[in-house]
């Protein structure tokens, strides 16, 4: 570690630097990462509840054609 003392002070705002900047590069990389991917969770989310809210009607429409057909079978004599 002897070594250490060798480098001037001025270089190591320079190394200081360049490691801090590296730090700052990966933290923003895995958060903005991170929005990315809930960004398309969201959309999926989204998605999907656009198809249930489709099936829910088609399944409403079902429900009331069954009942129509119940209705004419009970009144038939």
């Amino acid at each position: 570690m002897e070594f250490l003392s060798y480098i001037p002070w001025y270089a190591w705002v320079a190394i200081v630097s360049i490691v801090g900047w590296i730090l700052i590069t990966l933290v923003t990389t895995i958060v903005g990462g991170r929005k990315d991917a809930e960004k398309k969770v969201i959309d999926a989310l989204d998605s999907n509840a656009a198809a249930n809210r489709a099936l829910t009607e088609r399944l409403d429409q079902l429900d009331k054609r069954l009942a129509s057909v119940e209705k004419t079978l009970n009144d038939i004599p």
